[in-house]
């Protein structure tokens, strides 16, 4: 069938002539479809205009082309809608957006794992809950839930991007598998005792590490903030402030000159050109290694400081909406799993808190003999 020619669909720049029209989808948002046509020709622009509108409803339903002055066949052929090539094209926007290389492994290994099950040449525009849930029957027969749901939720967020970016028409529900309630890890006494006699453990890390332990900040935002006073404050809109809440941590001198060489710490690193993601990543590299030479569960993770944090100020005052409010939660039901610690063996954990809470200290050591840091008193996030 021949178009007339609409020249309002034409555009020249640069001595090229472009194709450019706009729809409107039933939810009235306008969409824009431009292509080179690769040309300084009016006549050939003509004749490869109406080559485009000849396909036109396929361009609105969303069918990507490969028009014939484009390829090798002089022939005009639909781009196949591979979910091997989707994932790889998600994979670089992730990039783009500077996540860690630690982060982009998983990410791709978990889109490895739908690749496997679906297939590399699955049309992932059709892609729907019923293949979702085959997946997680299939990965589930030799992995535990939350191994299961590393990948749901890797493939949720991928399937979220293909539908926010109009690759697919709906938003798929996808829930992760329901996972055993587990109390929250801490670190014992002994356990901070033989990280801080490590040797293999720069001092640098064992006071980033005390400095978790003693705050109960989070890795992120630990490097944020501005002191006014004795006060650390970080503001609420902070990029790396998960609870976007304002935190107000006040430090003694100690805790003080940590975090000031932190700051220093995060300079340097931005001078030499590294992200931000990789220096907590560092972090969390050592500590993961310290844990393992000094035997202790490999379970154990650096967000585990925050959780000794919390139930050494469990023990200490036995108001969970206190813990709450230290921990920046914005509800207690986030940090009622503290609570179902017994007292009396979290006591044992800590020898020598149990033994300063008997004497109402001022203050509170991390260990015995003030081998790690002291701190402030508990009362210190708001």
């Amino acid at each position: 069938m021949t178009y007339k020619t609409d020249r309002t669909n034409l555009w020249k720049r640069k001595n090229t002539w472009y194709f450019r029209k706009s729809w409107r989808d039933k939810n009235h948002t306008r969409h824009w479809f431009i292509v080179s046509l690769e040309t300084h020709s009016l006549t050939v622009a003509r004749k490869r205009h109406d080559e485009i509108m000849g396909r036109w409803d396929e361009v609105m339903d969303g069918d990507e082309f490969e028009w014939s002055w484009q390829g090798e066949h002089n022939r005009t052929t639909v781009k196949e809608r591979r979910l091997d090539a989707v994932v790889e094209k998600y994979i670089k926007h992730k990039q783009a957006d500077g996540l860690v290389d630690s982060s982009i492994k998983r990410i791709r290994n978990s889109m490895d794992n739908l690749i496997n099950h679906l297939g590399s040449g699955f049309n992932y525009t059709a892609i729907s809950t019923d293949d979702i849930d085959s997946f997680k029957r299939t990965i589930g027969k030799d992995r535990t839930p939350a191994g299961v749901n590393v990948d749901i939720r890797n493939v949720r967020t991928f399937c979220n991007w293909l539908f926010h970016t109009e690759q697919i028409n709906r938003q798929l529900p996808i829930k992760e598998l329901p996972e055993p309630k587990r109390k929250p890890q801490h670190l014992t006494e002994a356990h901070i005792v033989a990280i801080w006699e490590l040797d293999s453990l720069t001092m640098q890390m064992k006071r980033i590490i005390g400095f978790l332990i003693a705050t109960g900040l989070r890795v992120s935002s630990a490097f944020q903030g501005h002191m006014e006073g004795n006060w650390l404050v970080i503001p609420a809109d902070a990029k790396y402030n998960k609870s976007k809440r304002e935190l107000e941590i006040n430090l003694d001198p100690t805790l003080h000159k940590i975090w000031l060489e932190m700051m220093e710490l995060k300079a340097e690193w931005k001078e030499r050109g590294f992200q931000f993601r990789s220096l907590t990543g560092k972090v969390s590299k050592h500590f993961k290694r310290a844990i393992r030479e000094c035997g202790i569960d490999d379970t154990q993770h650096l967000h585990n400081t925050r959780h000794t944090f919390a139930v050494r100020t469990w023990l200490k005052t036995n108001n969970i909406y206190m813990v709450k409010e230290q921990l920046g939660h914005s509800s207690v039901a986030v940090t009622e799993g503290y609570a179902e610690h017994k007292r009396s063996r979290i006591a044992g954990d800590f020898p020598s808190l149990t033994k300063q809470i008997a004497e109402e200290p001022k203050t509170l050591e991390l260990v015995k003999d003030n081998q790690l840091l002291t701190t402030s008193d508990p009362d210190r996030l708001s």
